[in-house]
Formats: C-alpha cells, structure tokens, sequence
C-alpha cells in the first residue's frame, strides 16, 4: 500500500492544481493563451503525480532484480519530463512575438527533454542504487543549474520584460524562482522527489498569482497599466517620481459617436501603444481615465520635454496601430521639495488644462464617420 505521506504530498499538488482551476473557471477573466498555458501545465503536474503512484506502485512490489530497477529508473525519468514540458508551455504564451532569445531558450529546453530521454537508458542525469533511492548523476549539477536558469530567463524575458511587470510582479516571480531552487536543491543533495513536485505546484500557484494580478492592474482596451496600477505607484509607492506627465486625448467623444465605441476603443489604444513606445525610456504610461493617461518618471528631466513635443508633432499614431491622429494635451511637473503626492498630480493635471486650452485642434474629417 503506499504510504501515508506521499499519498498527502500528492494530494496537496493535485489541490493546488485544482483550486487554479477553480479560480480560473470562477473568474474568467484571463486571457485564453494564459488559461491554455495554465491549464497544460496543471494537466502536466497531475500526470507527474499519477507517474509517481505507479513508480511507489512497482516499487512496493519490486524484487529488487536488475529488471525491476530498469523499471522504476524508467518511470522516474519520465517523471522528470515535468520540468522541460512545463518550461515549453511558459515558452508558448508569447509565440505570436517569438524573437532570438526564444529560440534559444527553445533549444535549451530541448536540450533538458533530450538529456531526461537519454537517462531512461542511460543513467546520465541520475540513477537508483540497489535500495532504489535517488543518485545523481555525472551532468546532475550542470543540468539543474540550467534548468533553473532558463528558468528564470523565461521569467524575465518573456513575462517581466513583455509584460512590464511592476514591483509586486517583481516580488511574486523572485519567489517563484526561489522556491524552484529549493525543491531542485532537495532532489540534488538528498533525492527528495517528493518536495520537487511541491515546490513545482507552489510555483504554479504563484504563477497564476503573477497573472491575476497583472490582469488586475492592466487597462482591457489599451493593453497598459491602468488605475489601479498607478495609484499603487503613484500614491502608495515607497519610492517618490520625480515627474508627473498628465495626458488627455482630444477628440474622444467625437470618435465614439461618429464611428462608434469599437472605433474610440481602437484610438485609444492607438495613442496608448505609440506614446508607451516613444516614453518607455523616461517612465511608465497609466490610463487613469476614460480619455486621461499619466505617465510617472523617476528619471530627471532633461530631455523629456523635448521628447514629448516631438510626440505631439507627430501628429498621427504609429501606422500598425491605425490611422489615427495623435492629437493629445499635456502637462509636464516636476516634483518641487517636499511636494505632497497630491500636489503634483494637480499641478500636472492645471498644467495640462493650460497646454490644451492653447493648442486644441479642430476635429480632422478624414477621421470621421470612417466605418461607413
């Protein structure tokens, strides 16, 4: 019969993976790549768990034979599969911007399948002694630093990196990293397998975290940090910015009854990505409204002023976008000493008021009624 506390160490994973799933089922708010990717390594997990009763299964009832130890080696290096598996499912969920990094990262994770392949053959990653407990390998220490460092390559890159995740992020995705490295240094020191698939499921609860939460502080129509998000750096951030730039879209309402909510929802977005693109170097965008965006900067301000009028100048959006004009207001404010929050954002917010009571131009015809 197998025993009391792999029977519960399966069970916690199984609960973890399950109560993902019940989050995502209850509150569909996800993307659906995000779901997929989430559902395909929880898919994974289970199928390593299931693995792992039938490897306590045979073992239970070995003989301890050369034939039998093949077996249980066999077993457990399919087990092992998990890892590169679920780093391939990580790898998938930017595929429609894949660049260099990724097909190296690709090639890495292949690299990590092959090895685990070769080990049902050939003990190369790790092996079991006659008592059938876990040995590791020649190439284990080479392997399991690997492993997480392309890890935490996909982490940054794929997920920090594309998604311009905040400090929070930040926090959940270090920790995701961390306990990855625990569970493999358990394996590598005193073959506990057990702890690794713990670890893993820990790792894919705060994954699912990272996302909810980044879908919590996200704009649906833009695709950029929304109020929530700015409020927690803005207002309540340890670290103070030093400028407050205060956008307002012109035209907005315009678009929207001419041509409809989908078209305005296009020009916001439009205006959104091309402005995020042009000041990513000076700070991060915020749309803190219906037409109004804020980006905060903690960089000095030479320079950005000069970047924001030639953003103004440009006059239409970026062509992949949409033809739609850039036609906006803004103010600029650096913080004074010992300024209040507060202060700032208002003094941004009279100053953008002033920019555009000087500058607001007519509505351009070619951009009307272009649905019909």
């Amino acid at each position: 019969m197998t025993s009391l506390p792999i029977i519960i160490s399966d069970l916690i994973c199984v609960s973890i993976v399950f109560y993902v799933w019940a989050r995502m089922y209850l509150e569909p708010v996800l993307e659906r790549r995000a779901v997929l990717q989430l559902r395909n390594i929880g898919m994974t997990l289970i199928f390593t768990v299931v693995l792992d009763h039938i490897w306590e299964y045979f073992y239970e009832r070995s003989d301890f034979s050369s034939a039998s130890l093949q077996l249980l080696h066999s077993i457990a290096s399919v087990e092992f599969l998990c890892v590169p598996v679920s780093f391939f499912f990580l790898l998938m969920y930017h595929r429609e911007s894949w660049d260099f990094l990724d097909s190296i990262e690709l090639g890495a994770d292949l690299s990590l399948f092959t090895v685990l392949l070769v080990n049902i053959w050939f003990p190369v990653y790790f092996s079991l002694d006659e008592y059938e407990g876990v040995r590791m390998g020649p190439i284990a220490a080479v392997y399991d630093i690997g492993a997480i460092i392309l890890f935490g390559s996909i982490m940054i890159h794929d997920f920090v990196t594309h998604e311009h995740l905040d400090f929070e992020n930040g926090i959940l995705i270090f920790f995701t990293l961390l306990i990855a490295s625990l569970g493999t240094i358990g394996v590598f020191f005193y073959g506990d397998v057990l702890s690794l698939w713990e670890c893993y499921s820990i790792v894919y609860l705060f994954f699912f975290l990272a996302l909810r939460r980044l879908y919590d502080k996200t704009d649906q129509v833009t695709g950029i940090p929304n109020r929530n998000a700015f409020t927690e750096v803005f207002f309540r951030g340890r670290r103070k910015p030093r400028i407050l730039v205060s956008f307002d879209l012109n035209h907005l309402k315009v678009f929207n009854d001419s041509n409809g909510h989908p078209i305005g929802d296009q020009y916001l977005r439009a205006f959104a990505q091309t402005a995020q693109r042009k000041l990513a170097t000076y700070g991060k965008l915020y749309r803190v409204g219906g037409d109004e965006f804020c980006l905060v900067s903690f960089s000095k301000p030479d320079g950005l002023k000069e970047v924001l009028e030639n953003l103004h100048d440009q006059e239409k959006c970026d062509p992949e976008f949409g033809d739609f004009p850039l036609d906006f207001a803004y103010g600029m404010a650096a913080r004074k000493a010992g300024e209040a929050d507060e202060e700032l954002y208002d003094r941004a917010d009279e100053e953008m008021y002033a920019y555009k009571h000087r500058t607001e131009s007519p509505v351009l015809d070619p951009y009307i009624n272009k649905s019909s």
